[in-house]
Order: C-alpha cells, then structure tokens, then sequence
C-alpha cells in the first residue's frame, strides 16, 4: 500500500486528515486477478476511509468481462466507506461494455460518474467529487462535468488517464486522482519505462504524486497487467490518502514513486492541444 498525504486545492481546514484510498486498472482478466482484487478490497477496508475512489479498467475485453463480472460485482460488494464509494470507466471499460459495467459497479454500491459531480457534506463542510469520462474513447468532456460545481466548490477530479489534466486545467481541479498508465509497467533504472512516450502531458505523470501547474495528479500504478503479464520495479498499488490542504509554499514534496523529495516545480505550459472531440493517439494500455 502507498500511503501519502494529498495536498487538495481549497480543501478545508475541518476534512484535514480525510482518509480516502484508489484502487484503478484491475483488468480482471484471470482468477489470480480475482483474488487479488479481494485482498486489495480488504486492505482498503482495513483503513476504515472516508472515501473510496475506483478509476477504471475493470476488463481487459469483453470475453474476460462476461466471465468474471458477476465475481468482479460482488467483491466489490465488501468495500466499506464512510462518505462514499465513487468510480469512474476507462478506454477498456468502454470497450468492452460501459453499460454493464456500469451497472455492476452501481450494484455493487458505487456512484458511476461518467461526466458528473456529487456534492458530499462531510464534517459540515462540503466537497465535489467530478469523474471524467474517458479520453481514449473520446468520451471526456471536462465542462459538464464540472457544470455542476460552483467556483468555490473543493474538488477531487476522478480521471482515468493523465492527460485529461490538458482538457481540464481551466476548470481548477482541487487535485486529480488518474490510473491508465499501470505506472509504466516495466520501470529500468536511470532510464524509466519503455513506455514513457504514451503520455503527452509528461512522462513524470506515470506514477505517483506530481504537481501540473497548480495542482496535483495522482496517478495510481493499477492492480492488473494487460498484453504484458509482468511488472518490473513497478508492484500492483493500492493508495491510502491524507487529504490535507494545498499550501503553494511548501518547499518540498514526497514523490509516492521514489519516496525522494524534489522542489514543488510547476510543469511547462505546453500548446493548447486539440479539441476532446479530436480522436486522440491510441496506443493501449
């Protein structure tokens, strides 16, 4: 379990100390897959948190989703929260297919946002949960999602891939919680993944805790594999949060990846990219 503290944007002072967990990528695809989501359930529930974010990748395709989507449902039947268990699809969740999927993850207990936003009153105070569609699938549409938030809402932005932070900056996200990546899969030393060129936001986004402009991402390394069935200095990852509030002087912050500290840095504004509705480049992950 990676186990960190969450700076949030406006969050306030009273949710300090807000417990909140992500798992992401299951690709339930294979009965070990199966049993390492329920010790991955029961980690979760060992934290006893506020919150619990699912952020996509459920199958690989729809062949494994058939099989184990009964079996996937009722493990997730045992999660625990407090305030809430959120989830959002990603590209193979899209692929495979989102309405069962969806209607899985709505029995098993949890609030499908597909372009959405829920207002949850916690400790009197108030925060917006706002899960992003996939861009993949060229399902992301960042302004409804956040058409119903006001500009002084706190938000916890669920998106499945990284880059969705280049189509959602203007909106202010509190902080951004994302999966996709599998945090790289195969990590060399001194050199990163081989698959460092699949994000254009940056390849720093890969795994962990990082700042974009001014907030942070959260990308979680996944559970499962997909096409490559290894994992090289990258373990599967369940993330236990702290939410604590955003402060731009801090001097430093630890990165969940390395668990070395580096200067807060803001990343280079790049070109406006391309409309959502431009399909973007597909490689799968």
């Amino acid at each position: 379990m990676s186990a960190l503290d969450l700076p949030v944007r406006g969050l306030p002072e009273a949710l300090r100390g807000l417990v909140a967990c992500q798992i992401s990528d299951f690709h339930v695809d294979r009965d070990e897959d199966l049993e390492r989501l329920a010790l991955a359930v029961e980690t979760i529930n060992q934290q006893h948190p506020d919150f619990i974010f699912l952020t996509g990748d459920y199958f690989s395709g729809p062949d494994t989703m058939r099989r184990y989507l009964g079996a996937f449902r009722d493990s997730l039947k045992n999660l625990r929260s407090k305030s809430g268990l959120f989830a959002i699809l990603g590209n193979h969740d899209h692929w495979s297919s989102a309405e069962r999927i969806t209607e899985a993850l709505k029995r098993a207990g949890a609030d499908v946002l597909a372009n959405d936003s829920r207002r949850v009153f916690v400790r009197n105070e108030k925060v917006a949960i706002v899960g992003i569609d996939d861009l993949w699938s060229r399902r992301a549409e960042p302004a409804r999602a956040f058409g119903e938030v006001n500009s002084d809402d706190c938000t916890i932005v669920l998106a499945h891939n990284p880059d969705t932070a280049l189509y959602a900056r203007h909106l202010r996200p509190g902080v951004m919680l994302s999966g996709h990546t599998h945090g790289g899969v195969v990590r060399i030393p001194f050199y990163g993944s081989p698959l460092k060129s699949i994000l254009r936001i940056g390849k720093e986004f890969y795994s962990g805790l990082n700042r974009y402009e001014d907030f942070y991402i959260y990308t979680n390394r996944g559970l499962g594999t997909f096409w490559l069935r290894i994992r090289i200095n990258c373990p599967p990852e369940v993330s236990r949060f702290s939410l604590t509030p955003l402060i731009d002087a801090a001097p430093a912050e630890k990165s969940a990846s390395t668990g070395k500290l580096h200067p807060l840095k803001r990343v280079r504004r790049r070109r406006t990219p391309r409309p959502v509705t431009h399909r973007p480049h597909r490689k799968h992950v």
